[in-house]
């Protein structure tokens, strides 16, 4: 993300590359990872093209143990030819955490929390 988006941001984001489904209308799913995560959602990358502000549903495996679920809006896209061929897009895509509840958002704060602390160490 650009210099511009990050100035704009509410929430500290943090590296952490969790295991994350998405849940699209219709049923169908994608299963990836996250790419960052804050306090106010995640940013992804996906071969498909979600729709700005769609909501979707979410599970995010922040470890063995713990497995957030909620909504998120997809609040930004941006498309990258990173794919194998040039005509293959990933997209870039930022979700806004929806419809999570408060004890979850404190686990997802201590977890940037604790991601931030060590790497200003």
């Amino acid at each position: 993300m650009n210099s511009y988006g990050q100035e704009r941001r509410r929430f500290p984001r943090a590296n952490f590359p969790c295991k994350i489904t998405i849940y699209l209308p219709k049923e169908h799913t994608i299963v990836t990872h996250t790419e960052s995560i804050s306090c106010g959602g995640i940013e992804v990358k996906v071969k498909e093209n979600l729709t700005v502000l769609s909501i979707v549903g979410l599970e995010l495996f922040l470890d063995k143990n713990k497995v957030i679920q909620c909504k998120g809006r997809v609040v930004w896209r941006l498309a990258d030819k990173g794919g194998v061929s040039d005509e293959e897009l990933v997209f870039d895509i930022g979700l806004e955490f929806v419809d999570i509840t408060h004890d979850d958002m404190v686990i997802i704060e201590e977890v940037v929390d604790d991601i931030l602390r060590r790497e200003s160490c």
